[in-house]
């Protein structure tokens, strides 16, 4: 068997992971059919590429070898490619990922006006680490997530690159209509100490329940957890009926039943990111996307916003929107 840029993307995949079953999902494809994959490439270089371990798989020697010299090879590849697209214009299918965010509908709408000779399909979920999975196994071509600071996201994999929309982008917090809190004018993290926390996604790679527990902890209290991996109108029915609360962008619409104020202090913030396969898209492309996503961003919390009497008064909870380059 002749080694292929696949074959190198396999290699780079499990040593990223360190699990053949977490390169799999990654990869897309079945962990017996990556075992026999890998097994084809240690066929074809001589040798055992990764060794079991008690925290999954490491590199041999021969491994880390073949390991070096793929990455070089992959990133020269990639940038190949990616400068090879100042010279075509886009074409094809746009596969395009997303956090999920109510702004969804309108900035595809938007964004499919502005690369109207274009077709985009769409894929969303609430993990930035599966997004970013998605476009490292070449699923997507870009993606927009919501992500925690840097030491709690998941990181770029080798010929992924990541562009900035919107930060710092302050947390405020839904509560129901009946807390005791829902009057006041801003709330205190540590005031929410005996409140039922509605989680964000708990996967160790994604980061924001690390983040949101240091937080929490750093003012005092461990939060309670009790729901996990909902969707948004079943977090909305649950505050609604005062089951819980959750961190609330501020671009988060009315709900019934439910009042949204600010963290004294902003002790939570977020980033909103494009990231996109350096590979598939060109620059021109990603502007074009990161363009419509902010106009969208601004209409949609100057929509929003208005329903909230503390936002005037609160300049400190906005978002810094950036335009493109």
């Amino acid at each position: 068997m002749e080694l292929e840029l696949r074959h190198l993307r396999v290699v780079c995949r499990l040593a990223d992971t360190g699990s053949v079953s977490k390169a799999a999902a990654a990869l897309g494809v079945s962990q017996p059919s990556l075992t026999a994959q890998l097994h084809r490439i240690e066929e074809a270089v001589g040798g055992s590429l990764f060794e079991r371990a008690s925290t999954g798989v490491v590199p041999t020697p021969l491994g880390k070898h073949v390991l070096s010299r793929s990455r070089a090879m992959l990133a020269d590849m990639d940038e190949l490619v990616g400068s090879s697209r100042r010279y075509t214009s886009g074409s094809g299918t746009l596969r395009l990922g997303s956090s999920r965010t109510v702004m969804f509908g309108a900035w595809l709408s938007r964004l499919e006006r502005a690369l109207s000779d274009r077709e985009i399909a769409t894929q969303v979920d609430s993990s930035s680490a599966v997004l970013t999975d998605l476009l490292a196994a070449d699923v997507l071509d870009i993606a927009m997530i919501g992500r925690a600071e840097d030491a709690y996201a998941p990181q770029c994999p080798p010929g992924i690159r990541e562009q900035t929309m919107v930060f710092p982008e302050p947390f405020a917090i839904a509560l129901p209509a009946d807390h005791h809190l829902a009057g006041a004018d801003e709330v205190k993290l540590a005031d929410l100490a005996d409140d039922v926390w509605i989680c964000p996604p708990a996967g160790k790679e994604d980061g924001e329940l690390a983040y949101l527990r240091e937080a929490c902890e750093d003012a005092g209290f461990t939060p309670q957890f009790r729901y996990g991996n909902l969707d948004t109108t079943e977090i909305e029915q649950l505050i609604g009926a005062g089951r819980g609360i959750c961190l609330a962008a501020p671009t988060v619409r009315e709900l019934p039943r439910t009042v949204v104020k600010p963290l004294a202090g902003q002790p939570l913030s977020w980033r909103r990111t494009l990231r996109w396969r350096v590979d598939n898209v060109s620059q021109e492309t990603v502007n074009t996307v990161h363009q419509a996503f902010i106009d969208t961003y601004r209409e949609t919390i100057a929509e929003n916003s208005s329903a909230r009497d503390w936002w005037s008064a609160h300049p400190e909870a906005h978002p810094t929107v950036i335009d493109p380059d």
